[in-house]
């Protein structure tokens, strides 16, 4: 049960993971408007303001929801150094010290706090940040309606290639499409299918993912289909459509995709086991899958580790102790972005670069332990 003085220091964690957030919030938001003033003005030709501020608006309070997730964890450690300074300063930590109660019991309503952002964040991470991933993917002079530009994409499962001027994540379509069929895994000649608009199913004909093509060049009746390929072309009832069996999604296509940051943990351990993706692409997204499963465990022992470098029995001063726990922080970060870049190079695997930050640093912190001020 929670005591008044853990009530006090829970709020106090909150107001300045708050406080914190907003500010490299606000800085943020500074510095991109005025970067990029210029694109938010082509919303309005006219110059007129209303458009352009409501523009801004839907772009940062986006951004913002995205800022949480990847700033979230660094802030939650930082506001945790905050709170312990501040406490220490004004000295309402020592009468708890003398008191007999340890400094891990005074310290647990901010372990608290952080699991709560952190639960936070895993919320923002599953259900906000794939609702509104059309609009991230957007430019910043355009609304979602008018859709990003198209990285051409080979599915590595029927070796098609897909390319397109515009895709629509928001309704999952193509605008001037083109798919190159192979030969001859699929056409008996070199065929690219031209369709003015195809739209992407989940549920296709016979359950299977694909894409849905109509206002095709050339006709459907014309296309030299193989044996395996009719399994993958697929001619409508009206011979006007096509639907082209394929794992390539949407999101999958835009030339803002990454390792799916912008999808929620069912989605991109679908999207590991996706047959469709190059083998690359597969490695990067079980490294950011094992990644995402391990940060919040991280996030807590960082806290664990700082505690020690903050409040020292022999400390040189609270800003000395301070900077010594910034740095402590930092290269906390710094193994955790170090062994993930070495399992993008192969050096290691996966799972070794997600959970050997965590022994590191649990075992430094519990080294560390026994010099805190009791």
């Amino acid at each position: 049960m929670l005591t008044t003085f853990d009530r006090y220091l829970l709020k106090r964690f909150f107001y300045a993971f708050l406080v914190c957030f907003l500010g490299t919030l606000g800085v943020f938001f500074v510095f991109d408007a005025f970067t990029n003033a210029d694109e938010f003005l082509k919303v309005s030709p006219e110059g007129e303001i209303w458009p352009i501020a409501k523009r801004m608006g839907v772009y940062y309070a986006c951004q913002a929801i995205l800022f949480l997730g990847t700033a979230g964890h660094v802030l939650c450690v930082l506001a945790v150094m905050v709170v312990l300074s501040m406490v220490q300063r004004t000295g309402e930590l020592h009468p708890l010290l003398a008191a007999g109660v340890p400094l891990y019991r005074v310290v647990l309503p901010l372990v608290l706090g952080v699991v709560m952002v952190n639960a936070a964040m895993i919320a923002n991470q599953e259900c906000l940040l794939p609702r509104i991933a059309p609009m991230l993917q957007a430019p910043r002079g355009r609304d979602v309606e008018y859709g990003v530009n198209v990285r051409p994409t080979r599915d590595f499962a029927t070796h098609v290639l897909i390319s397109a001027k515009r895709l629509f994540p928001a309704s999952s379509r193509l605008e001037n499409a083109e798919f190159v069929l192979p030969v001859p895994d699929i056409v008996a000649r070199l065929t690219t299918l031209k369709a003015k608009r195809a739209r992407f199913l989940v549920d296709g004909p016979d359950g299977q993912s694909g894409w849905l093509l109509g206002g095709l060049t050339p006709k459907p009746d014309k296309l030299t289909l193989t044996g395996p390929g009719r399994d993958v072309v697929r001619v409508g009832a009206r011979r006007t459509t096509v639907f082209v069996v394929s794992g390539v999604t949407p999101d999958q296509l835009s030339d803002k995709a990454d390792t799916g940051r912008f999808l929620s943990t069912p989605d991109l351990y679908r999207r590991v086991r996706n047959p469709s993706q190059t083998t690359r692409s597969a490695h990067g997204q079980v490294l950011a899958l094992h990644a995402r499963l391990t940060r919040p465990l991280l996030n807590v022992c960082a806290v664990f580790l700082v505690v020690p470098f903050l409040v020292r029995r022999e400390g040189c001063g609270l800003v000395a102790n301070l900077a010594v726990g910034v740095v402590a922080m930092l290269v906390t970060l710094g193994l955790g972005e170090t062994c993930l870049y070495l399992a993008s190079i192969h050096m290691i695997s996966a799972d070794v670069a997600a959970w050997s930050p965590i022994l590191a640093c649990g075992t430094f912190a519990t080294w560390c332990a026994p010099n805190v001020e009791t």
